[in-house]
């Protein structure tokens, strides 16, 4: 849709219009937010009490401000041509991209229709803006600097953000662009806010259950494997540590998925430990001597603890390129404690029973 608003003559009217839409909640007596409309029957509502109030074949919407958290809490009014025969059934693609200074800008792919159509939409619309507009909502109205007839088109940011804000901005444009092509309308029905109360009850609770379940694996392994199980979990205790310090170094913030990624990894350490060890009782059973079994177990079992790690290591980067928000703090944990664990079961545990064996002669540890 076009937008008139960036027009001379509709710049002047501006507070006409929120004049306008005052007038008509006051006397339709309703408003949009919690005790109110829910926004698709608000902008019914309101074109329809505006009817013949406003030029032929527009639409008012609105565009939620910048310091406004949500519509109800300030809009912008806007009042777009409904007749441009433009929509989101025409778009192929859109997503983000660097330009040549290396800043954000969305690149678009439009249908043959859509090319021709948006060819002379451009060109009959240079000055004003164009808005990109999904479920009713304006999500943003860049401005139209020339006629555009090519199957792709790029939408620049202008100056005055960092890049950080450009980029939110940009995949929020992308993003609308690509949902504006789905066949049903989003409408929200709830919004939830979790209080920093009962997030700080969320993070314990599960820090409970990940130390409870740590303890688990090392009560099991003292127990079932005696000797070897104490330096198991001595292993695991460095690995532990090794990867909260690989994740300080990178700044990163332990959430709730973080904190399932940490009782993840030390579950994936001990799986190695348990193939090193019942490696080394098999060579026992064989009659050679704890040396020669510490060391033929070790060195059988890197192979398949190599694989499984690589493979869940794999997973984790995908997770980490292309998931979001907590899907991506779990697989930063996941991969810190997979590679620290790679060290502290194969290489510190062989290292610990190589000494307690060769130089203390502490067989013993090693026995079936």
């Amino acid at each position: 849709m076009v937008s008139d608003e960036m027009n001379p003559d509709m710049r002047a009217q501006a507070q006409t219009l929120v004049d306008l839409v005052k007038k008509a909640e006051e006397t339709g007596n309703y408003a949009l937010g919690k005790d109110g409309l829910r926004y698709p029957d608000y902008i019914k509502r309101i074109n329809a009490d505006l009817k013949g109030k406003l030029p032929a074949n527009t639409l008012l919407t609105f565009e939620k401000l910048e310091n406004a958290a949500s519509l109800e809490g300030g809009k912008r009014p806007w009042l777009l041509k409904s007749d441009t025969g433009l929509g989101g059934d025409q778009l192929e693609d859109a997503y983000v991209r660097p330009d040549q200074y290396g800043a954000p800008e969305v690149q678009f792919k439009l249908s043959g229709e859509g090319r021709r159509r948006f060819a002379d939409i451009t060109g009959a619309n240079v000055g004003k803006v164009m808005a990109i507009v999904l479920d009713e909502v304006v999500q943003s109205a860049p401005q139209i600097k020339g006629r555009i007839d090519t199957d792709t088109a790029v939408i620049t940011l202008g100056g005055g953000r960092d890049y950080k804000t450009a980029t939110e901005e940009a995949n929020l444009i992308a993003t609308a662009l690509r949902a504006g092509a789905l066949p049903a309308a989003l409408t929200q029905l709830e919004e939830r806010t979790v209080g920093p109360s009962l997030g700080a009850d969320s993070i314990a609770k599960g820090e409970l259950a990940a130390v409870v379940g740590c303890m688990l694996i090392f009560i099991f392994m003292a127990v079932y494997y005696r000797g070897l199980g104490l330096v198991a979990d001595l292993s695991l205790a460095l690995n532990f540590l090794l990867t909260l310090a690989v994740l300080t170094s990178l700044g990163a913030t332990l959430t709730l998925p973080g904190i399932a990624g940490l009782a993840l990894t030390i579950g994936m350490a001990v799986d190695a430990n348990v193939i090193i060890f019942e490696r080394i009782k098999e060579e026992l059973r064989r009659g050679v001597s704890a040396q020669v079994a510490i060391r033929e177990g070790f060195s059988n079992a890197f192979s398949a603890i190599f694989d499984s790690n690589v493979t869940a290591v794999s997973t984790s980067v995908v997770l980490l390129i292309y998931g979001t928000g907590p899907v991506k703090g779990f697989a930063m944990t996941l991969i810190a404690g997979i590679i620290t664990s790679m060290f502290s079961a194969v290489f510190f545990a062989h290292t610990i029973l190589d000494i307690l064996v060769v130089k203390f002669n502490m067989r013993k540890i090693a026995s079936v």
